[in-house]
């Protein structure tokens, strides 16, 4: 919807990754033709294209309390308005600002996700492969972006019929986002890179998804299973899903700043 995108990263501008306190420190303004730190695919990177501030993305649990709550018809005159009028936050800010629950979700949103896995750097031809699923393997279809579980769990420890009674009791909670029709969870992507730029990475690797709200834009569910022999523990799982337009996928060090390639790929 065109109100949702006032503030579209465009490959004219400078995919400005608006949540990100990197861009405020340095004073890059939203006409900025590149960001410093930039490193194209397929062109060596060296070892000083760093910056003083990590990458900070913004927080799916403050973007779904933004939208918790909210019933969005799309086809009534007034939603702009509302969505307009949900938040208002500056497009730079600090991440203080970022983290704080009136994340603004009028503007484009850019979620750093880490990728401990599926990073592979070849030293002899300096090629740098990205093949990251961004899944959960209890939430496939979707692209995982927070998941938080609190209690404790039963088994090996009760027997079903006095799990609850013992406190065996967990909530789980994931928010996952899904990007128009498609399932595509898993990141591809290759870039030509320095040792020295791969070294000084030092192994702190994720994946930036540079979005924009669509149409549903959240819908949450909540399911509740006793427990059993299997699973002797009472669980309440909340599934959140945030729908988005992924405009761009970026391939980041983000404690030290550095953009490794910004053209990757979603795939199933």
């Amino acid at each position: 919807m065109a109100d949702l995108k006032t503030v579209l990263v465009r490959s004219n501008v400078a995919c400005t990754l608006v949540c990100m306190s990197l861009l405020a420190h340095a004073g890059m303004s939203a006409d900025s033709a590149t960001v410093p730190n930039a490193i194209e695919p397929e062109i060596s990177a060296s070892a000083d294209v760093l910056s003083t501030q990590p990458f900070v993305g913004d927080d799916p649990v403050a973007i779904r309390d933004a939208l918790a709550g909210q019933r969005f018809n799309p086809d009534s005159p007034s939603l702009s308005d509302r969505i307009r009028n949900l938040i208002h936050v500056p497009v730079f800010k600090a991440p203080s600002e970022l983290d704080s629950p009136k994340a603004s979700i009028e503007r484009d949103l850019a979620f750093v996700v880490p990728a401990p896995y599926g990073i592979r750097y070849q030293s002899k031809t300096h090629l740098l492969t990205v093949d990251v699923d961004l899944s959960d393997d209890n939430k496939p279809g979707a692209i995982l972006l927070k998941k938080t579980i609190t209690g404790q769990r039963g088994r090996g420890l009760v027997v079903a019929p006095e799990a609850k009674a013992k406190g065996y009791i967990q909530h789980i909670d994931l928010i996952v986002l899904k990007s128009g029709e498609r399932t595509k969870t898993r990141v591809h992507g290759r870039v030509t890179l320095s040792q020295a730029a791969f070294d000084e990475a030092n192994g702190d690797f994720a994946i930036v998804l540079m979005c924009s709200m669509a149409p549903p834009y959240l819908t949450d569910r909540r399911e509740h299973s006793d427990p059993s022999n299997d699973e002797p523990t009472d669980i309440t799982t909340r599934t959140s899903t945030l729908y988005t337009d992924i405009h761009a996928i970026w391939l980041v060090s983000p404690q030290r700043g550095i953009v490794l390639s910004k053209k990757l790929r979603l795939s199933k």
